[in-house]
């Protein structure tokens, strides 16, 4: 699927969708602030690229990111609750991880976790992309249009 139908679905049931992005540095919130229904789903979002600002603008516990690291399903999970939260919408989709060119704290180069948060839900799944940062950055976009699209089914 993808966001362009993402959001006529969202829209259709009159969901809206917030999201935290590290990795993708906003990429996955313009691309969703380009589709018709961009008012009608997103109220804005976060780019918290910096572990500090991950804690400072989102709340994501520093404990949590020295356990886990900061690319990790659990600071993943994370991101999503709080950006949720903070933006009082009913979905959240955060992205963390390493585009490249190189690793990230011993994480390889196309490491991405994806979080979703909702009403009934809280998760995150991790990918292995391949490419350049231009090319990890579009995959894990269309990774969290696909894990909340499957989670609407």
């Amino acid at each position: 699927m993808d966001l362009t139908t993402l959001a006529q679905q969202l829209a259709a049931r009159q969901l809206t969708l917030t999201s935290a992005e590290s990795l993708t540095s906003g990429t996955f919130q313009s691309q969703l602030a380009a589709t018709p229904q961009a008012s009608a789903i997103y109220p804005g979002g976060f780019i918290t690229y910096a572990s500090s600002a991950k804690t400072k603008i989102l709340g994501v516990s520093a404990d949590l990111i020295d356990q886990f690291g900061v690319v990790s399903p659990e600071v993943a999970t994370s991101m999503a609750l709080q950006a949720r939260k903070i933006a009082a919408t009913d979905f959240a989709l955060a992205f963390t991880g390493a585009a490249g060119p190189d690793a990230l704290d011993g994480v390889a180069v196309g490491t991405v976790c994806v979080g979703l948060a909702g009403p009934k839900i809280q998760l995150a799944k991790t990918y292995h992309f391949n490419g350049d940062a231009e090319t990890v950055m579009a995959q894990s976009c269309q990774a969290g249009v696909d894990l909340l699209a499957q989670y609407l089914r």
